[in-house]
């Protein structure tokens, strides 16, 4: 009997190359990007059956997820297993604050000398789209854009160490910032105003002058949340 020489390289015989990306990574990304767009309100509960069917998965991937993300403090763990997006004191939303500035603040800076013109431009798209969906009063939209704008100038900085705590951080106060957002009237440019003036000094190499410009929309935002909760403003 003459043996398959097409077998010879592998035990098993032909296979198909597994890709890494699982449906759990998949879930996991999908549910961290609703997380920092704020479709999840403070104190909501997070069911897994029910995001299982949205997702079309079972629910060991949402499962696994949740618990990923219990780890990342974006969410926190209830009793049953599940978990809900935590109430933030005003203790923990001015220390997020200061981070926020820390972190981000320095990323801008550094995107300031490394940015190129196509990502001026792009951030220069992101920032009308955002300006049309608030004299629209799409919420949604404007979340969206606004993320766009925060992450590709933050991306532009080129530093893989500050992108990840950058993307912690927006987790834990996304359903805050959605807040804000829903209670804020950005119409005839007033909630691209910042992102204007950051990409004004992008364009003067203003380093000094974008940092204060991401730092100026931060506390305008944390007014806001702390606004909502009837808290006197962060300093």
């Amino acid at each position: 009997m003459t043996k398959d020489v097409s077998d010879t390289h592998s035990p098993i015989g032909e296979v198909h190359m597994i890709k890494a990306e699982t449906m759990q990574s998949r879930v996991h990304a999908q549910l961290r990007d609703l997380l920092m767009l704020g479709r999840f309100q403070p104190g909501q509960a997070l069911k897994i059956f029910e995001l299982a069917q949205a997702f079309g998965t079972s629910i060991q991937p949402v499962r696994e997820s949740i618990r990923q993300l219990v780890t990342e403090r974006a969410l926190e763990a209830m009793p049953n297993r599940s978990a809900r997006v935590p109430h933030l004191t005003v203790e923990r939303l001015r220390d997020l604050k200061r981070v926020r500035m820390a972190l981000e603040g320095l990323a801008a800076e550094l995107a300031a000398e490394r940015i190129t013109a196509d990502e001026v431009m792009a951030l220069r798209s992101y920032c009308a789209a955002e300006a049309a969906a608030d004299d629209s009063g799409d919420v949604e939209a404007s979340v969206q854009q606004n993320m766009r704008f925060h992450f590709t100038l933050y991306r532009a900085a080129g530093s893989p160490t500050l992108m990840p705590l950058i993307e912690s951080l927006w987790l834990q106060i996304g359903p805050w910032v959605r807040q804000s957002a829903e209670s804020f009237d950005g119409a005839e440019g007033r909630g691209t105003m910042m992102h204007r003036l950051a990409i004004e000094a992008l364009e003067k190499g203003d380093a000094a002058g974008v940092r204060r410009a991401i730092e100026d929309d931060i506390t305008r935002t944390f007014d806001l949340v702390m606004a909502s909760t009837g808290a006197a403003a962060a300093t």
